[in-house]
C-alpha cells in the first residue's frame, strides 16, 4: 500500500482543519499554499500491476500526456473484462499532478477495478476547454486499448477531486457545450458511474475567482455569463446522464458544500440517480485525506452499476 501522509503533512491538516471554521469564502480559491505535501512510497502491491507514464494523447497534441494504468490481477470467472475508472486530479486547474491519486487508484485496484490515472494540461500555460479535452483523449486511448489490457468498454467509469470532479462531470454529461466538444468516430465509450469530490459545479456564482478565471481565459462572469454557464456541469444534466455519487467536507470553505448539495438536487430532479455524502467535521483537504468512509460508500456505488 501508499504511505498516505507525512507527519509534516498531519500538522498542517490539522491547522487546516481547524481553520475551515472561518468567515464564509466567497470565492474559490484552490493553490499549492492550500494543499499539504502529502508523502506517497511507491511499493509493489501482490493484488495488481502498475503501468507507468503511458502517453496517451496523440501526436501532434499541443502537449504530451502521460497516465499510470493499474491493472487487477487473477480476473474472476463470472467476469470477462475489468471495469474501468479514469480518475482525474484536483488542484485548481492550475496545479498538483496525478500522483495525488495513487491512494485511491491503488484501493480501486484492489478492489477489482482497472484505473487510468491521468493527467492534464493546466492554467496559466492551457484554458478552458483544454483540460476537457485532455480527458476525451483519454476515453480515447481507453478504447483504443481496452483490448491489450482486458478493460470493459461499456464499465468505463470516473472519479474527480475538486477541478477534477468538475472535468470528470463535465465529460461525462451527455449533452456538454459545443465549445468543449470534439467530435469522434465511432463515438467515445459513454460513462457508466461517476464519483466526485469537492465538485465546484456551477462555476458562475464566483464573481471574481482567482483560479476561475484564468481557468475561462481571464474572463469575469459578469463579462462572459455565457462562458461561464458553458463550464458549469450543473448547466449540462440531462435524463441520460450516468448516476453520480458526490461527497463534499461540510466546513469546506475552498468549495462550499452547496456547490454539491445543489448538483444533487440537480441531478435528481433530472431524474439521474445520485448519492450525496456530506461529512461533518472535514474540510476541502481534510475530506481529501481522511476520506475513507466516503471512499468505501464510493466503491460501493461503482460496485452497484458495475455489477458482473
Amino acid at each position: 500500500m501508499y504511505k498516505k501522509i507525512s507527519l509534516i503533512a498531519f500538522c498542517l491538516v490539522l491547522m487546516t482543519a481547524l481553520s475551515s471554521c472561518a468567515s464564509y469564502q466567497q470565492n474559490y480559491i484552490d493553490s499549492p499554499e492550500n494543499h499539504p505535501a502529502y508523502s506517497y512510497e511507491d511499493v509493489k502491491d501482490p493484488h495488481f500491476d502498475t503501468i507507468k507514464d503511458i502517453i496517451y494523447t496523440p501526436e501532434g497534441w499541443p502537449k504530451a500526456l502521460a497516465a499510470d494504468l493499474y491493472l487487477p490481477q487473477n480476473l474472476p470467472a463470472n467476469v470477462n473484462a475489468w471495469p474501468t475508472v479514469l480518475m482525474v486530479h484536483g488542484g485548481g486547474w492550475s496545479n498538483r499532478d496525478r500522483s495525488d491519486m495513487n491512494f485511491i487508484s491503488g484501493k480501486l485496484a484492489e478492489h477489482g477495478y482497472a484505473v487510468f490515472n491521468i493527467e492534464y494540461r493546466l492554467v496559466p500555460q492551457f484554458i478552458y476547454p483544454a483540460p476537457v479535452k485532455d480527458l476525451q483523449m483519454a476515453l480515447l486511448w481507453l478504447q483504443n486499448n481496452a483490448a491489450k489490457y482486458n478493460l470493459d468498454l461499456n464499465k468505463i467509469n470516473a472519479w474527480g477531486f475538486s477541478s477534477g470532479a468538475h472535468l470528470v462531470t463535465q465529460v461525462a454529461s451527455v449533452t456538454p457545450g459545443e465549445a468543449q466538444t470534439t467530435k469522434f468516430s465511432p463515438p467515445l465509450p459513454k460513462i457508466r458511474s461517476v464519483v466526485a469530490e469537492g465538485t465546484p459545479a456551477d462555476l458562475s456564482v464566483y464573481s471574481n475567482s482567482p483560479i476561475i478565471v484564468p481557468f475561462l481565459g481571464g474572463v469575469k462572469p459578469n463579462e462572459n455569463p455565457a462562458l461561464y454557464k458553458e463550464a458549469s456541469p450543473i448547466n449540462h444534466i440531462s435524463s441520460d446522464d450516468p448516476p453520480v455519487f458526490l461527497y463534499h467536507g461540510k466546513l469546506d470553505q475552498l468549495v462550499e458544500k452547496e456547490q454539491s448539495i445543489n448538483y444533487y438536487n440537480a441531478l435528481r430532479k433530472a431524474g439521474v440517480p445520485a448519492e450525496l455524502y456530506l461529512h461533518p467535521l472535514w474540510g476541502h483537504i481534510t475530506m481529501f485525506i481522511f476520506g475513507r468512509d466516503a471512499e468505501n460508500k464510493a466503491i460501493k456505488f461503482y460496485n452497484h452499476y458495475n455489477a458482473p
